[in-house]
């Protein structure tokens, strides 16, 4: 496992560029190196990221670097599917294998980041970028940012109350009931797992509602269904459909190894209440062919 090279500020490297200070301290790394992992999110002061290479540094500061996010590679601003947008607020429609937010490695590669750019690109100074809530790597569909910091609160706070509609297209094995529901408490691991936990202290509440679309027709032996969630916990449909004896196809974590080539399931439809002024927002994503159904609008 990678760990990062920690040292700290010298009193004669006392007020240094922090990229310059990278460039002396790492062996083999160049002074655009040194910027590069900084604007990489790869380079902490302290517990604190920073993210701007002409940031001074003060002796006796302790510097942690992942230096592996230099080998990481930035994602097109292509992938910036916008759905919405306004001031505060912008959804996006993820592609599959993307990671919506940073690791404590890098924040290359991830869609938050991807977003950051084409802010910057718009001239945009030393854009925000809030997270109001994550979509699993493998999962496609709508996720929401902030881009101004004074309405991540509001919408935090919709999401603490379930004030906010999160529609999911799913499909799983076997055959389901029209409707059903899950209500399994789950305990997330350190492993970056869930499971369900009855009993124990440490567990939470966890509910999602399922509604059968569709019986299979593209792919045999499972179904189409929505899930919609009245939680949000880590991997909560995934856990859920698993522990109803249903798993989503493609989950090799949850389910088994079944052919599929990605994880089947899509955040289709986003429903909240703006931030600022109080109007509705509602969109929908466009459906992959597998998440389609008989009566879907063409």
């Amino acid at each position: 496992m990678a760990r990062p090279v920690r040292f700290r500020v010298v009193p004669q490297e006392e007020g240094m560029m922090l990229g310059h200070l990278l460039a002396r301290r790492l062996p083999g790394t160049s002074l655009e190196q040194g910027k590069s992992l900084v604007r990489a999110g790869a380079v902490y002061m302290g517990h604190l990221r920073i993210r701007v290479p002409t940031a001074r540094v003060a002796a006796g500061e302790r510097i942690s670097v992942w230096t592996e996010a230099l080998t990481e590679q930035e994602l097109p601003v292509d992938v910036v599917n916008i759905v919405w947008r306004d001031e505060d607020v912008v959804v996006l429609d993820k592609p599959a294998g993307v990671a919506v937010a940073a690791t404590r490695q890098s924040a290359r590669g991830t869609l938050s980041e991807a977003l950051r750019r084409t802010l910057e690109a718009e001239g945009v100074l030393r854009p925000y970028v809030g997270i109001v809530h994550r979509l699993d790597r493998g999962a496609s569909g709508l996720v929401l940012f902030t881009v101004r910091s004074v309405a991540n609160t509001s919408v935090h706070k919709q999401f603490v109350e379930h004030a906010i509609d999160r529609r999911y297209r799913v499909r799983v094995h076997g055959e389901v009931p029209e409707m059903y529901d899950c209500d399994a408490p789950l305990l997330e691991m350190h492993s970056g797992t869930s499971k369900v936990a009855p009993g124990n202290p440490h567990s939470r509440d966890a509910r999602t509602h399922f509604r059968r679309l569709e019986p299979a027709v593209a792919i045999a032996g499972t179904s189409l269904v929505e899930a919609t969630l009245e939680t949000g916990r880590h991997h909560q449909i995934r856990v859920h459909t698993a522990h109803c004896g249903h798993a989503v196809l493609g989950d090799r974590r949850y389910g088994s190894e079944d052919g599929a080539q990605r994880l089947l399931l899509h955040a289709a439809h986003l429903r909240l209440t703006h931030p600022q002024d109080g109007r509705v927002i509602d969109v929908a994503a466009v459906l992959p062919e597998w998440a389609r159904a008989v009566d879907d609008p063409a």
